[in-house]
């Protein structure tokens, strides 16, 4: 695999490359690591020691906890250019773990070294405050709404939630890898229910169900049915 630079990285979202400067070019080079991840593949997994932080160069990784016999609940996705690992940034061990989604190229720094980075560049750390605070709002929400709403508020805001965060192709259609199954995960129900959801969402004519993909026909209507819940967490929803 050929490295890619920070300085090159087409990730212009990425906090790093946001928070660049020229002086940094060889330091981030020399100290950052990067490795292809298979899909479904493990990045890392509960319990293993907490050593730096990732971001995705490109592809995507899912974040996720265990529940009771091995459950899998996913708490959230990462693509390209976002963070991830860092719910665990600087303690001793992690408690969920993380799988390449598709196949992805990830980088990686240890947490000395994005120490001396929040030091040396203020701007940097303000960054990841703000990724921190926005990324705690969204958990609060998920975490406060889910439990109360009913299974068609469950999978509109999952349906909102994926549509806000990685949007749709030219035809309308979220990407192709998300499947029943993870849509279930998100939503803290199972895949039959979602496919019922989703089939009402069709006659509806909010959705329409493309083989492997859906295709957000009216994504407005779709936020609205859970717009009472979303007025409480503007920050995490917007």
């Amino acid at each position: 695999m050929k490295k890619v630079s920070c300085a090159n990285c087409p990730n212009n979202s990425c906090l790093i490359k946001k928070n660049f400067v020229q002086e940094w070019a060889g330091f981030l080079e020399e100290e950052k690591y990067q490795a292809v991840y298979k899909k479904d593949h493990s990045v890392f997994s509960v319990g293993n020691p907490i050593l730096g932080i990732f971001f995705v160069q490109c592809g995507m990784v899912k974040e996720f906890i265990l529940r009771p016999h091995n459950e899998v609940e996913i708490v959230s996705f990462a693509n390209d250019g976002q963070v991830f690992g860092h719910a665990g940034f600087d303690n001793n061990y992690y408690t969920f773990g993380a799988d390449a989604k598709i196949d992805s190229v990830v980088c990686f720094f240890a947490n000395d070294i994005m120490k001396e980075m929040y030091i040396s560049n203020p701007n940097l750390l303000y960054g990841l405050m703000q990724f921190y605070s926005n990324e705690h709002s969204e958990s609060t929400y998920r975490l406060m709404s889910i439990s109360q709403m009913n299974l068609r508020e469950k999978i509109a805001s999952v349906l909102h939630y994926l549509y806000r965060k990685f949007g749709v192709n030219s035809d309308n259609e979220l990407p192709e890898y998300f499947t029943r199954e993870d849509l279930a995960s998100l939503a803290c129900t199972t895949p039959e229910q979602v496919s019922r959801q989703l089939s009402d969402f069709q006659k509806e004519k909010l959705i329409e169900k493309r083989a492997r993909r859906i295709a957000i026909l009216q994504a407005g209507k779709i936020r609205n049915i859970i717009s009472d819940y979303l007025e409480y967490f503007k920050s995490a929803t917007t």
